[in-house]
């Protein structure tokens, strides 16, 4: 009987120099030499686990029988490519496409790219090992979860299995020695984990592929096992590791696994962080376990994902079964903790206006989030209910092909065979047309300028506590500036940012900007506005246009000179580069206690009360510009620690004369 040689593709994005290992590949290997009935007629090769040149991949897979590709958004292109091209070097290689964007509707894709032989639908383990079970016969064509073209040209499409419900006879690649080999050829290289503590997911968001997949029902890895995984984890130095539950924190047990992955940080020193996707629902649990992991040193902010505070766009993508009330209490409890959160919402969803995307980052921050709220676009993925045409035509969406780039990713992680990524954004819909969408894109970015980037969370936060008038509404008259002549540093910014939006609407522009000399990376475009006043000596200008802006808008003489110290207070307290000293700080009203007690939601009165801060200055000074965008800027985007800390003159340990 003759042997086959496998080769296996799954490229996955790189982070910092760092590569996930080839996970769902790793899985399939380790499940088909444990359960296949010809295992000893297959020999694997290790995976392609990043990005390489076209050729590089070709001269790879060149003499592999059977290519195995795990196809996601950020790789979908060049797996085509590879498996184009290696069908041109022998018609008889057999090409299988499984991962999150191989499509449940195959036909199409099949007839369009004829040299993909089969797609594997949903979960690959059992499938896969059938396939190559049956491989090369032609019986294989009859496998469940699978979808071909036969040599009529007859599209067959055989149902799926049930999903798998003991998933604790699942092998573990790590633990089966399916990367060793990997690894040892690449001595130098430092591996980030994917980790499946459970598999499924009870919600069934339309954006989503993720329930899709699985189905709904929740089945969970046997838990010795997971104690083993994370010894290994932690013996290979394995520094990052990304949970893949949908929800985290949604069974009891996930508090034992937070604690086994703490006690082995504390015993070996690794893994570094443990990320996960908070669970919907669960609160009290929930927040027991983001505390203990945040407190434990495994990771630095808690994720609050909530994608919309709107009703009528949390039930068009079948959301509105997630409590808000359970979101508000959560985020008052970590705030009080001292514990950072950041929140993420979705623009351009479904059912989501212009006015009530504002309205949803108001109430985020009225709140309590005063971290970060992540802005993402919203993208079509394949399989997801929101990708079928009775709900685009339903919705009337409209997309854009946008290339994809990482960010804060280098330029140099870009291909140089041109072959690059792409995805559909959304763009227009029937409550957001496409003039609102660059409206909402713009006022996203504004907002997470002035606000999350803490050049004017100081003095916003205190006006809106002392007039009520919504953040939102701030924003908005920011971003209604258009007066070269009074304000041009101000209307430099809103052009700028509106200028990207519009270019991300028509395919033109990513979603970030990309400058060479700040770092050779790709910036969100609020902290290439940040950089850009820095590099312009822009800054002193920049305050003194918002401060009159501010006040204007306010328009109530007693407030005049508070707004006045509340701007330059933040202004001081921004992180510049080459400060050497600590800054002494006069005030007539205690604006450091005022801002305090309102990022605790505290009431705050008008008392004149002559005051000094000092202002202090961290201990690691900047040697220059790049230092400073790298470490404070970059590094300091998802808590958005922008600030220096300040103490009363007479607590502070330096004296000030």
């Amino acid at each position: 009987m003759k042997n086959y040689n496998i080769g296996s593709v799954q490229i996955n994005n790189g982070f910092s120099g760092q590569y996930y290992l080839p996970y769902s590949i790793g899985t399939l290997e380790a499940y088909f030499l444990k359960f296949s009935k010809n295992a000893k007629r297959y020999n694997f090769a290790t995976t392609i686990y990043k990005r390489l040149i076209l050729n590089e991949c070709l001269h790879k897979l060149c003499k592999d029988d059977v290519v195995l590709f795990s196809v996601y958004v950020w790789n979908k292109n060049i797996s085509i490519e590879i498996a184009r091209e290696l069908k041109k070097i022998d018609k008889n290689k057999f090409i299988v496409f499984g991962g999150p964007s191989a499509p449940d509707n195959a036909e199409k894709f099949l007839r369009k790219y004829d040299f993909v032989d089969c797609i594997v639908h949903q979960e690959g383990e059992r499938t896969i090992t059938s396939v190559l079970d049956n491989y090369p016969n032609d019986e294989w064509r009859l496998v469940p979860g699978i979808s071909s073209i036969n040599s009529k040209g007859d599209f067959i499409t055989n149902k799926c299995l049930p999903k798998m419900r003991d998933i604790t006879v699942l092998p573990s690649p790590y633990l089966e020695g399916t990367f060793d080999r990997l690894m040892k050829e690449n001595p130098n290289e430092r591996w980030l984990a994917s980790w499946e503590t459970n598999r499924g997911c009870p919600f069934s968001c339309t954006y989503c592929d993720w329930g899709s997949a699985t189905a709904s029902k929740v089945s969970r890895m046997d838990m010795d096992k997971l104690g083993k995984e994370l010894l290994w984890f932690a013996k290979n130095k394995v520094e990052f590791i990304y949970v893949c539950d949908a929800n985290f924190g949604m069974l009891p047990r996930d508090m034992e696994i937070s604690k086994m992955a703490i006690e082995m940080k504390k015993k070996y020193g690794y893994p570094h962080v443990l990320s996960v996707q908070t669970t919907k629902n669960a609160r009290e649990r929930s927040y027991d376990i983001q505390k203990l992991l945040y407190e434990g040193g495994m990771h630095k902010s808690v994720n609050m994902a909530m994608q919309s505070m709107n009703l009528t766009a949390l039930k068009e993508i079948k959301r509105d079964n997630i409590s808000l009330n359970d979101y508000k209490i959560l985020q008052k409890r970590f705030i009080s903790d001292g514990i950072p959160t950041y929140s993420d919402l979705i623009l351009g969803l479904p059912g989501d206006t212009f006015e009530s995307f504002k309205d949803s980052v108001n109430e985020l921050i009225s709140i309590g989030q005063h971290y970060r709220v992540q802005f993402n676009n919203l993208s079509i993925l394949p399989n997801a209910e929101m990708a079928k045409e009775e709900y685009i035509k339903r919705n009337e969406i409209i997309t854009s092909e946008i290339p994809i780039v990482n960010m804060h990713g280098s330029l140099e992680d870009e291909p140089e065979d041109g072959i690059n990524e792409s995805q559909e954004m959304v763009i227009s819909t029937k409550d957001m047309p496409k003039d609102d969408w660059i409206k909402t894109r713009t006022f996203a970015t504004l907002a997470e300028f002035y606000y999350f980037n803490k050049m004017l969370q100081i003095p916003i936060l205190l006006i809106n506590k002392l007039t009520k008038i919504k953040f939102s509404d701030i924003f908005q008259h920011l971003y209604s500036i258009r007066d070269q002549h009074n304000f041009p540093i101000i209307t430099k910014i809103n052009q700028l940012f509106e200028k990207h939006a519009l270019g991300i609407s028509t395919g033109e522009n990513t979603e970030f900007i990309f400058s060479e000399k700040w770092h050779n990376i790709y910036w969100p475009p609020g902290e290439f506005a940040m950089i850009k006043l820095f590099e312009n000596k822009e800054l002193d200008k920049f305050y003194n246009e918002v401060n009159f802006i501010l006040n204007s808008y306010v328009n109530k003489s007693y407030l005049t000179d508070y707004i006045d110290q509340a701007v330059k207070y933040n202004y001081l307290s921004l992180r510049k580069p080459f400060l050497k000293k600590n800054i002494i700080i006069n005030f007539d009203y205690d604006i450091p206690s005022d801002y305090k007690k309102s990022l605790l939601d505290e009431e705050i009165n008008i008392k004149k009360k002559k005051c000094k801060y000092e202002i202090q200055i961290e201990s690691e000074k900047t040697r220059d510009f790049l230092q400073w965008a790298q470490e404070v800027i970059w590094y300091g985007h998802r808590q958005g620690d922008y600030l220096y800390k300040s103490l009363p003159e007479q607590k502070s340990k330096i004296n000030s004369n």
